[in-house]
């Protein structure tokens, strides 16, 4: 069974994406940096006061990303290989909310609420299940790529980085995110990067691309009340050149 379509793993990405500090954090041990991390990787490493065109979200999940992208950009595309989190990410955009619940132990469960954020503009995005690994030419070109904890979950992301520079417009901004958690059951061994990660989309990048910086970000998973995925995003940005 895809993880990715079972109600265990609904329920952890809309707090993941949605909840507020005490829900995601109930014990209050955590600091803000590790929280709100779909939000965070939009503006932490956007110029979210520049207005853009096109906006595509790569691996968008169940959808917080492309509301915070709705804010500057005049359309966003959010795309994700799970029909589970595409459907429960579009009843948010066009219901304004969806109920859900969080494992707190055994089998006793929180309700929530994931709601639209406030000042984010829904009609502004559409959302479609997809393969970024085999995007339909009709997609077009973009101002904005974000592509958060997508690259260790695809089976071939060389192939990705390889097409990235066809799906943007010169001086558009690349955000890649990633955790670097290589294992088999998602990527066959032989399409691991060879070093480090960064090196590798480096290496991959850098003569359609500039570097505009790199840094950590941490994060925060609940999986039950006590019981939590601590990671350390790897994000990097890069400038779409002229070549």
């Amino acid at each position: 069974m895809n993880l990715y379509e079972s109600q265990s793993y609904l329920d952890q990405y809309l707090l993941f994406h949605y909840g507020n500090s005490l829900e995601i954090d109930p014990f209050q041990i955590f600091p803000e940096s590790f929280l709100n991390f779909s939000e965070r990787s939009v503006t932490e490493n956007l110029d979210i006061s520049e207005g853009r065109q096109r906006a595509l979200d790569l691996g968008c999940s169940v959808g917080r990303s492309c509301f915070e992208l709705s804010r500057f950009c005049d359309e966003v595309v959010g795309i994700d290989y799970s029909n589970q989190f595409i459907g429960i990410a579009e009843t948010i955009r066009t219901e304004g909310s969806v109920k859900f619940n969080s494992l707190q132990e055994g089998n006793q469960f929180n309700s929530y609420v994931a709601e639209v954020p406030e000042g984010s503009r829904p009609e502004r995005i559409s959302f479609e299940v997809g393969d970024a690994l085999q995007l339909p030419e009709r997609i077009g070109k973009f101002d904005v790529i974000h592509a958060a904890n997508l690259l260790c979950r695809l089976s071939n992301p060389n192939h990705l980085l390889k097409k990235l520079p066809a799906l943007m417009n010169e001086g558009g901004s690349l955000v890649i995110t990633t955790p670097c958690t290589w294992i088999g059951e998602f990527t066959p061994m032989g399409n691991w990067p060879k070093g480090s990660t960064l090196d590798w989309i480096s290496t991959n990048l850098s003569d359609k691309f500039v570097l505009q910086n790199n840094h950590d970000m941490p994060f925060i998973i609940l999986e039950h009340a006590r019981k939590f995925q601590v990671g350390v995003a790897q994000a990097s940005v890069w400038i779409r050149n002229s070549k």
